[in-house]
């Protein structure tokens, strides 16, 4: 009969006997790798795996996250390793230039890192566990921010102020006939008392005075209904003026063009917007592969655009900064350090960063299809995740761009960012300002006119 042991104890053994087991496991896997030497390549700037080369293209420094992981597995299994000397700029083989995966099928190199698992991909090689998971990125020109001078008439849609040109008459001569009638109809007088001409000036200037949300407008009137009229045009006012003032803020701050797509998926309605990407590099591979779904109309636009594949990030960055391009490489710190070149380039922010959600990027190591090295990269690479190096490496090579990514937070910014009403913003007020003036100069030459007309006239009368 087995005796059952508290649960202090049990714990107790259960930690002893797994650290028995983790101590006995990579004893057995470092000895089983341990004094190889791997031969290792791969492309340059992708998902953190940086080759620097001196003048003549010899590989002299390797720099990056990636390269961090290399380092961190050689000392773990006892390996060593060196680098392929190659000068490759493309991963898949194509009939005028053999790609980097044509070397590993060749045995000339024992590993590619940072590499992203497509089908046909799968079919000749092996993948480790994944380093890095990344959404789908793409770059997009910053909107313009210039001048706005409809901003004044924005917040309504035309309806509205349709409906409010003509209401103001309508309430003027209402107000007014209400005003002049009132003895007459009420008996609050006799008819040859009466007025013969409304009060069009006083009602006026009441019902554009609170709709202008100016002080000092006052009704006179004897009747009831007069009063009513007048207390439903402030009520109307009221909600008209605080819903134009809370939604004008809107309209003279933010950018005056809307981006160029707002998601990946615009680009079904938009025939003029143009998707590049690098040649031959994993977003290119993945969409070009894609054989249903959203991905083959994206990788359909690709082989449509004669100029979708660049040769080189900078002149991607280019077509943006050009208009109705984007750019998508698949790897976040891929699309960062394009923002931060362009940004040490030129000292602006032409570039902003849109992250979409509807794939996500699997960036793993490719080795030989059956290679027996792969339970121990799969098992290294655990570790290092296990311990948080991944998440750390990965952010730590990030490239920081936080001049220029709009939502970052002020926190993250470590300064305080005030945002001030600046002239361009305001144009469109005094631009009705400067209509006001010139229309107020024609009605007064019109009135010196007239003056002078009636003057001389009543002179010569005499």
């Amino acid at each position: 009969m087995i005796k059952r042991l508290p649960q202090g104890q049990l714990l107790l053994v259960m930690l002893c006997a797994t650290f028995a087991i983790n101590v006995g496991s990579a004893g057995l896997t470092t000895k089983a790798i341990s004094g190889k030497h791997f031969v290792v390549s791969g492309i340059s700037s992708v998902a953190g795996f940086h080759m620097l080369r001196n003048a003549s293209g010899h590989i002299i420094k390797l720099d990056g996250s990636a390269t961090k992981m290399l380092n961190w597995l050689s000392q773990f299994y006892h390996f060593t390793y060196s680098v392929f000397q190659i000068n490759a700029t493309a991963i898949d083989s194509s009939p005028n230039q053999p790609g980097l995966i044509s070397y590993l099928l060749r045995k000339e190199i024992d590993m590619i890192i940072s590499l992203s698992p497509t089908q046909s991909r799968l079919s000749f090689l092996d993948f480790s566990h994944p380093t890095l998971y990344v959404p789908v990125s793409f770059l997009i020109p910053l909107p313009d921010s210039s001048v706005k001078v409809e901003a004044v008439v924005k917040p309504f849609e035309p309806k509205v102020w349709l409906a409010l040109i003509l209401a103001i008459p309508c309430v003027i001569l209402a107000l007014s006939l209400l005003n002049r009638h009132a003895d007459f109809f009420l008996g609050y007088g006799n008819t040859p008392r009466m007025k013969k001409e409304p009060r069009w000036g006083h009602t006026s200037f009441y019902v554009f005075g609170l709709l202008l949300n100016q002080g000092g407008s006052h009704l006179y009137g004897k009747s009831l209904s007069f009063y009513c009229l007048g207390g439903a045009w402030c009520i109307a006012t009221f909600v008209i003026v605080n819903a134009y003032n809370s939604t004008l803020i809107s309209h003279v701050t933010l950018p005056k063009k809307e981006p160029l797509i707002k998601s990946i998926y615009d680009l079904r309605n938009r025939p003029d917007v143009h998707l590049v990407t690098d040649r031959n590099m994993n977003t290119d591979a993945v969409l070009s592969a894609a054989g249903t779904g959203f991905l083959k109309f994206l990788g359909d636009r690709l082989r449509d655009y004669p100029k979708s594949r660049c040769n080189a990030t900078k002149h991607c960055v280019e077509l943006v900064k050009s208009g109705s391009h984007v750019y998508s490489s698949g790897v976040n710190s891929f699309l960062y350090g394009a923002i931060r070149e362009d940004y040490k380039a030129t000292g602006q922010c032409n570039l902003q960063l849109e992250r979409e959600n509807f794939m996500n990027l699997q960036i793993s190591w490719a080795l030989p299809k059956q290679s027996q090295h792969l339970k121990y990269l799969n098992h290294g690479i655990m570790k290092m995740r296990e311990a948080g190096l991944v998440d750390l490496w990965n952010k730590n090579f990030q490239p920081d761009t936080r001049e220029c990514l709009l939502n970052e937070k002020a926190s993250k910014i470590n300064k305080r960012i005030i945002k001030q009403l600046e002239l361009e913003n305001l144009v469109g007020s005094f631009v009705v300002l400067a209509i006001g003036l010139l229309v107020s100069l024609i009605i007064f030459v019109g009135e010196v006119i007239i003056f002078y007309r009636f003057s001389h006239r009543g002179t010569a009368d005499k």
